[in-house]
């Protein structure tokens, strides 16, 4: 019976630094504050890169039935003065014309879009509470829900919207890298004066790997307005890969469309 206690208290010293790591937790201030550093660098690399960006447009009828299809091909450069390169539409070949506008509009539209929902648009705007722990695609992840403050500010009418939003929002547990955010509207919103109406907006993105800093990832925003004169009921599903360096500026100013970006759709 002797050496028993010894050994218990070896064991107890053996396993408390591991029992302390397992107690502690972040606190919610924490992984947001790690998020959005993790973000801030993210942001920040990609000034030196380009990738590949293809953007479905589905126009739909309410029985979810598609009556237009389109494809935009770009090459994202972020931090240029001219970030967006339309590579083709709807498989068709776009000459570098700057009386393009409408296609140059789309790509707009495309970029502006994913830049709504991200975790440092949507932090000072909503109330976010952590909702606990999951596993997405095998990580782990804490998972941040969030709903609208009341009686926010907005800009515009898509700020009007966005504020009425609520979903969640899947962290890494290591990197603290995003690894899925699912969100839908609270209700249907009124703009334009009360002469249209926003009964739906759905908003999901995806990243394939959450160890790597740049992985495909996907964005999926599907609306719809009604309106006096005319709505419209519309799916953007925005994929983005093949993330690399950036050629100098003389080689990057004309690219072909890459291998990768050939092969979708």
């Amino acid at each position: 019976m002797g050496p028993l206690p010894s050994l218990y208290i070896f064991c107890l010293i053996a396993l408390c630094p591991f029992i302390g790591r397992a107690a502690i937790a972040p606190s919610l201030q924490d992984i947001i504050n790690k998020t959005l550093a993790h973000d801030d660098a993210r942001q920040k690399a990609l000034q030196s890169m380009q990738y590949d960006q293809t953007a479905v447009v589905d126009q739909l009828e309410d029985s979810g039935k598609i009556t237009r299809h389109e494809v935009l091909r770009m090459i994202i450069r972020p931090g240029m003065p001219s970030p967006i390169q339309i590579v083709s539409v709807t498989g068709d070949s776009i000459p570098t014309d700057p009386s393009r506008t409408d296609v140059q509009a789309k790509g707009r539209d495309v970029e502006d879009n994913k830049q709504n929902f991200t975790l440092g648009a949507l932090v000072n705007r909503f109330t976010i509470t952590l909702a606990g722990q999951d596993r997405i695609a095998g990580q782990p992840a804490y998972v941040l829900a969030f709903t609208p403050k009341p009686n926010q500010l907005y800009r515009d009418e898509t700020e009007e919207v966005i504020n009425q939003l609520r979903g969640r929002i899947w962290i890494s547990t290591v990197t603290y890298n995003v690894l899925q955010t699912e969100a839908s509207l609270t209700h249907p919103v009124s703009i334009a004066w009360f002469l249209a109406q926003v009964p739906t907006l759905d908003f999901h993105y995806s990243t394939q790997d959450a160890n790597a800093d740049f992985s495909p990832s996907q964005v999926r925003i599907t609306l719809k307005v009604d309106a006096f004169f005319v709505g419209f009921h519309e799916r953007q599903t925005i994929d983005m890969a093949n993330f690399r360096p950036r050629p100098p500026a003389s080689a990057s100013a004309a690219p072909p469309p890459s291998a990768a970006m050939a092969s979708q759709h």
